[in-house]
C-alpha cells in the first residue's frame, strides 16, 4: 500500500473524519503557510437524527378517502346491490341481508337466483331449501321459476350424486318438474363414481316420473355401463335408442368400443367400427385413438398398425395415451424404424407437446436397450 499523508500518520485517524482541505488564494496566504486543518474527535461529533420511517405527506397529495359508510336499504335496488356486493365475499352475510330485509322491500328474482347459486356451490341443497322455505313459506307465493332453474343448474354443475338427488324433491315441492338435463347430470355423477347400479336407477326414476330419455341420456347410460364392464348390457340399449328415435352416434359407438377393449375384446371393437361405418356413422379421432390403444393392449399390433395407417390417411392427430401405448408396443416388438415414423408423424401433425413425444420414444428405446443388454 502507498504511504499515508503526514497529518494522518500523526493523528492516526481514518480518512472519513478528515475535513476536505480548503483552497486558499495566493493573495490571502501571503508569505505565511496556511494553518493546518483542525482535527475533531469523532466521539464528539453530532450524530444526525434518524429519519422517520413514516414518510411525510407529499405536497399537494390528495387526502385519504373517508371510510365508506353502509347505505341504508330503502329500495329494492339497494337490497339487490347490497346482496351482490356481499355474495362474492361471504354468502352467509348475503343470505342474512335477504332474511333481514323489511317486508315492504321484496327480494328481486335475480338476487334470489344469485343466492341459490352461491348456496348450491359453496354450501348445500339443504341450505338453499331452508332459504326458500323461509322466503316463500306459502304455496300461494312460490319462488320464481328462473331462480329454481338457476339452483338446478348450479347443483348439476357441482356434480355430486347426493346433492342432485336432494334437488329433485326441492323442485317438486315448488311445482317445477325436473327435465332430462337434470337427470342426465345425476346419471353423469354416478358414472364418475363408477356406480352402474346408480346409473340404471336414474333411468328407472326418469321413466317413473314421466321424463323421456334423450340422446344424452342414452349415451351417458352406454358410457357408464361399458366403462363398468357391462358391455352386453350396454349394447341392448342401442335398439332402445333407435326405437325412441335417437340413433346411436359416434359417442355411443366409441363408448362401446372402449368398454370392449377394456374387457379384452379388441377384435369385437374393430368389428363395431365396420358396423358403425356401414350405418353411415363417421368415426372421429377419439374413435381411432381408442381402437389404437385397445388393440395394442390386447397384443394385436398388426391390426393397430392398420388403424394407424387409416389415421394417417385421414390426417388425424394422435392422443398422448394412444401414442405412448403404440410406441411402446412397436419398440417391444423390435420395430424401431416404425416407432421413429410414428414419432415423426406426431411432430408433423403437432398432436401434442414435442417434449412428450421425445420422452415417450426415449423411454421405450431405453427399455429396449435394457432388454438387449
Amino acid at each position: 500500500m502507498g504511504k499515508l499523508p503526514h497529518a494522518m500518520r500523526a493523528a492516526k485517524l481514518p480518512l472519513a473524519v478528515l475535513p476536505k482541505p480548503t483552497h486558499v488564494s495566493a493573495s490571502a496566504s501571503g508569505s505565511q503557510p496556511p494553518a493546518p486543518p483542525r482535527l475533531t474527535n469523532p466521539r464528539h461529533r453530532k450524530i444526525p437524527a434518524k429519519a422517520s420511517k413514516t414518510p411525510a405527506p407529499a405536497t399537494g397529495a390528495a387526502p385519504p378517502p373517508p371510510p365508506v359508510e353502509k347505505r341504508p336499504i330503502k329500495t329494492t335496488s339497494d337490497l339487490a346491490a347490497a346482496i351482490r356486493a356481499a355474495a362474492d365475499a361471504d354468502v352467509d352475510a348475503a343470505v342474512d341481508l335477504a332474511r333481514s330485509a323489511a317486508p315492504t322491500i321484496p327480494l328481486p328474482p335475480h338476487s334470489l337466483s344469485l343466492l341459490l347459486r352461491r348456496l348450491a356451490r359453496h354450501r348445500s341443497v339443504a341450505a338453499a331449501r331452508d332459504l326458500l322455505a323461509e322466503l316463500h313459506p306459502s304455496p300461494t307465493s312460490p319462488p320464481p321459476r328462473p331462480a329454481l332453474l338457476a339452483l338446478s343448474d348450479a347443483v348439476c354443475r357441482r356434480g355430486e350424486p347426493r346433492e342432485i338427488a336432494q334437488l329433485l324433491p326441492v323442485l317438486a315441492d315448488h311445482g317445477v318438474k325436473a327435465d332430462a338435463p337434470v337427470y342426465n347430470a345425476l346419471m353423469k355423477a354416478h358414472c364418475a363414481a363408477s356406480d352402474p347400479a346408480g346409473v340404471l336407477g336414474v333411468l328407472r326414476r326418469m321413466k317413473d316420473d314421466g321424463v323421456e330419455p334423450d340422446l344424452v341420456t342414452y349415451n351417458t347410460l352406454v358410457f357408464g355401463l361399458a366403462r363398468a364392464g357391462m358391455v352386453t348390457k350396454a349394447r341392448t340399449y342401442l335398439d332402445a335408442m333407435a326405437a325412441a328415435g335417437h340413433f346411436p352416434d359416434v359417442i355411443t359407438y366409441t363408448s362401446l368400443m372402449n368398454g370392449m377393449c377394456v374387457k379384452g375384446d379388441a377384435m369385437g371393437a374393430l368389428a363395431l367400427l365396420e358396423e358403425m361405418e356401414a350405418k353411415g356413422c363417421e368415426p372421429n379421432e377419439r374413435t381411432y385413438n381408442t381402437l389404437l390403444m385397445g388393440l395394442c393392449k390386447n397384443k394385436k399390433l398388426d391390426k393397430a398398425v392398420d388403424v394407424y395407417k387409416s389415421m394417417v390417411g385421414a390426417g388425424m392427430k394422435l392422443e398422448a395415451p394412444a401414442y405412448a401405448t403404440f410406441i411402446r408396443a412397436l419398440c417391444r416388438a423390435g420395430r424401431v424404424p416404425d416407432a421413429y415414423e410414428v414419432f415423426d408423424y406426431g411432430i408433423e401433425t403437432k398432436s401434442f407437446a414435442e417434449v412428450t413425444l421425445y420422452i415417450e420414444l426415449e423411454n421405450s428405446l431405453k427399455w429396449l436397450h435394457r432388454m438387449k443388454s
